[in-house]
């Protein structure tokens, strides 16, 4: 793996409502075998829900497509799920750009590249918070 480590793949204040906002991509992550990614959204007022998708590239960052969705409403949570690139897929898969299940996963498609692709849907506000990072190796 090129780059081990920890990311942050957001890191915002939510005050108006987003719509498949995607954030800066992680690059350089060619060989990733894994990543383990905590979503923390911290709640303050008003909104109805937000969802985040965890994105993976296999062609440098031409399409995206989902590998995670968390999704939280109006209460604080932290959510963690594991990806591992080494789990099989031998059925293949239709891939899907900010439409995968809520708090769902694919494992075992791991490119080399990472975002997060956030949409929410009302107004948010006092100091409602997303955090999103990885930790890859």
């Amino acid at each position: 793996m090129l780059n081990p480590g920890d990311y942050t793949l957001a890191a915002l204040g939510i005050t108006t409502a987003l719509t498949g906002q995607a954030q800066t991509s992680i690059q350089d992550l060619e060989g990733m075998n894994a990543a383990t990614i905590e979503a923390q959204f911290a709640y303050g007022s008003g909104g109805t829900s937000a969802k985040v998708w965890i994105q993976t590239t296999l062609d440098a960052g031409q399409t995206w497509l989902d590998v995670a969705c968390f999704a939280f409403t109006t209460s604080s949570a932290v959510k963690v799920i594991n990806l591992s690139g080494l789990t099989p897929v031998t059925t293949a898969i239709v891939p899907t750009d900010g439409s995968m299940s809520d708090n769902t996963a694919q494992d075992g498609v791991l490119g080399s590249a990472l975002r997060a692709k956030i949409t929410t849907v009302g107004t948010y506000a006092g100091s409602t918070a997303l955090s999103v990072r990885a930790s890859v190796r």
